[in-house]
């Protein structure tokens, strides 16, 4: 009886282990994947951007990650629940979720004049002209505003079309459902792409 090779069964032997290690790689990234969405399903909320009142920040379609236990702060871009006030209409019986930048907290006093919004931070005795490089458009001139504590006063970054606090006022903390994580603004093709490839029905 013909005795195999001995060098071609240590070759198999190679190609076995080669190809092991190749599998057990690939089997840690795909758990890695796994786990990391699952890791970011349960501890952030996805919403996909509808509407044009944050552009040029955020487009329609922008899939974005909102940390729902982060406390916002001035400056920060936030989602909102505005389901129960009609002051922001919408289609459908669902929830009614809105997204806006924070301009003003509790203890705060805004105003805008001649397209700059001045603010005057609790605790402090002058108002500033806010800097505004996310601004579009020209914002209306509104009112002195008082922001109470446990409000929130807020505008849309494209302020020629945005439904916001300077016409139907401050909103209550409780009603800001999460803040949008830094990692998502700079990663929105990312994460796009991966809603896309692993969420397909959302986006």
């Amino acid at each position: 009886m013909a005795k195999r090779p001995e060098f071609l069964g240590e070759r198999e032997r190679r190609e076995n282990r080669v190809f092991s290690i190749i599998l057990a790689v690939g089997a840690l990234l795909l758990v890695l994947v796994f786990a990391a969405d699952l890791y970011i399903t349960n501890n952030f909320l996805l919403v996909i951007v509808d509407g044009g009142s944050m552009k040029n920040t955020l487009d329609e379609g922008d899939a974005l990650y909102i940390d729902v236990h982060d406390m916002p702060e001035r400056g920060d871009i936030v989602v909102l629940d505005v389901t129960d006030y009609p002051e922001y209409p919408h289609d459908g019986d669902g929830v009614h979720y809105i997204i806006k930048r924070v301009i003003a907290l509790g203890g705060d006093e805004v105003y805008a004049e001649d397209g700059i919004v001045y603010l005057k931070k609790a605790g402090e005795k002058e108002f500033s002209a806010l800097e505004e490089p996310y601004a579009r458009g020209e914002t209306e001139n509104f009112l002195l505003v008082r922001v109470q504590e446990g409000e929130v006063f807020f505008l849309g970054d494209n302020r020629t079309v945005s439904l916001d606090s300077h016409t139907n006022g401050c909103l209550f903390l409780s009603d800001v459902v999460g803040v949008v994580t830094s990692f998502s603004l700079a990663h929105k093709d990312f994460i796009a792409g991966w809603v896309h490839f692993w969420h397909p029905g959302l986006a």
